[in-house]
């Protein structure tokens, strides 16, 4: 992960969930989706980084207030918070390779039609 790619997605979890006026940019949605997967990625695998994402982040505590909340010492916190960067830099890349969802119809029962939303995933 670049030192870019790092600030970015500091930048996009600091954001999360305000309302600011700084909050209207362009891959808002794309951000959130990924911080949403990797808080329910990390709260079904490892709470300590779901934990982690929700006291640094949204709760705006210090490195060391996380630290001790956590009981972890520095080298865990590192690794922690550099995993977890990561997997929301990966989900939001993810996010962003996929087309937008289109809207089609299919014949269902009896020939109704029903509306559908139809998401191809490119691979």
């Amino acid at each position: 992960m670049t030192v870019e790619q790092r600030a970015k997605t500091k930048q996009a979890l600091r954001r999360y969930g305000q309302k600011l006026p700084g909050r209207n940019w362009k891959d808002a949605p794309l951000w959130d989706t990924a911080i949403r997967q990797t808080l329910e990625y990390y709260d079904s695998c490892d709470p300590l980084r779901a934990q982690l994402m929700r006291l640094r982040y949204f709760e705006h505590c210090t490195e060391e207030q996380t630290m001790g909340q956590l009981y972890i010492g520095r080298s865990t916190y590192q690794k922690a918070q550099l995993d977890l960067l990561s997997t929301v830099a990966v989900f939001a890349a993810q996010a962003k390779r996929r087309p937008a969802p289109r809207p089609c119809t299919q014949q269902g029962n009896g020939g109704a039609e029903r509306r559908m939303l139809v998401v191809q995933l490119r691979g």
